[in-house]
């Protein structure tokens, strides 16, 4: 290679060198600029950009909403969750309002976060949707085969012979949730794995949750169906083209119901985690994240 090409080879792998520095250099300031955004928590002002042109039309507004995790934030222990004054004054504002109807799909026994939001005229759907409280005190429970409910009793009580200090069993009538939150980090994986082998050996399914398992029964049920039960019971079969839906969670379970909502909808998930994969259309830091949505519905439907 002469003088000439040498010259001319390097010159080339110089801009090349520096074309690839400064697209690592600009890849690293977006994924820098995402993070901090992530631990940002949206204003108002943000909400007028994600929902402002969606709900412009003036259709039914539906409200969707998981709560451990996305009305309150995590806790310790279960009975130890509560919303925060201004998330509970706001929610119901929101409940009060004839324009908004508003859902609570929790993995939770229907009864129990009932118990936990204490508002009149929600819809209340607990283990996942299996189970559907109305306002007027009727009920939908998803059938669940008599061969797989009556080994129940018998789940639970092999797993309580593997709980120990630092886990518990929350007993929710068709479903359960094996915790393990408060038991030593090394020992997670051990007792994942034993209360994993003891729910399938039942026939349930185990779901993992935060720093815990769920037993679930083997139907095709979860919570996009639920949701897309309650709002075709409320709104009919067309509700997709009648009503504008809302929806929040912060569990992998609740990526069933941002699935549902996919181009119809606009979901948030809460996480703190610019990577982690969702179906959701945006992602939203914290339980305070909420707060500030749930102002922001209140403020423009109560004009």
């Amino acid at each position: 290679m002469d003088r000439q090409s040498q010259r001319s080879f390097k010159s080339t792998l110089s801009r090349i060198v520096i074309s690839l520095v400064l697209i690592v250099h600009v890849a690293s300031c977006f994924e820098l600029a995402l993070q901090l955004s992530l631990k940002m928590e949206p204003t108002l002002v943000d909400f007028d950009k994600y929902l402002e042109n969606f709900i412009a039309d003036n259709k039914n507004l539906a409200l969707l909403l998981d709560y451990d995790g996305t009305l309150a934030p995590i806790a310790p222990h279960p009975n130890l969750t509560h919303m925060t004054d201004e998330t509970k004054s706001a929610l119901n504002r929101i409940a009060d309002n004839s324009r908004i109807f508003t859902a609570v799909i929790s993995g939770r026994g229907v009864d129990d976060v009932k118990a936990k939001i204490g508002l009149n005229g929600v819809v209340y759907a607990g283990n996942h949707g299996l189970e559907i409280l109305y306002p007027n005190s009727t009920r939908y429970n998803q059938e669940i085969p008599g061969s797989v409910s009556g080994n129940y009793d018998k789940m639970v009580k092999e797993l309580e012979k593997i709980t120990r200090s630092g886990s518990w069993i929350e007993n929710k009538g068709v479903s359960l949730t094996f915790h393990y939150r408060a038991m030593a980090e090394d020992q997670h994986d051990m007792i994942r794995d034993e209360a994993k082998f003891i729910i399938e050996g039942f026939g349930y399914r185990a779901n993992q949750a935060h720093c815990a398992i769920e037993a679930k029964p083997p139907v095709h049920w979860h919570k996009g169906k639920a949701a897309e039960y309650i709002l075709s019971h409320n709104f009919g079969e067309e509700w997709r083209s009648t009503t504008k839906v809302v929806f929040a969670g912060d569990d992998t379970t609740d990526e069933d119901v941002c699935e549902i909502l996919k181009g119809v909808g606009v979901t948030f998930r809460v996480t703190a985690d610019p990577n982690l994969p969702t179906k959701a259309t945006y992602r939203v830091p914290s339980t305070r994240s909420i707060t500030t949505l749930l102002n922001w519905i209140d403020q423009k439907f109560s004009n």
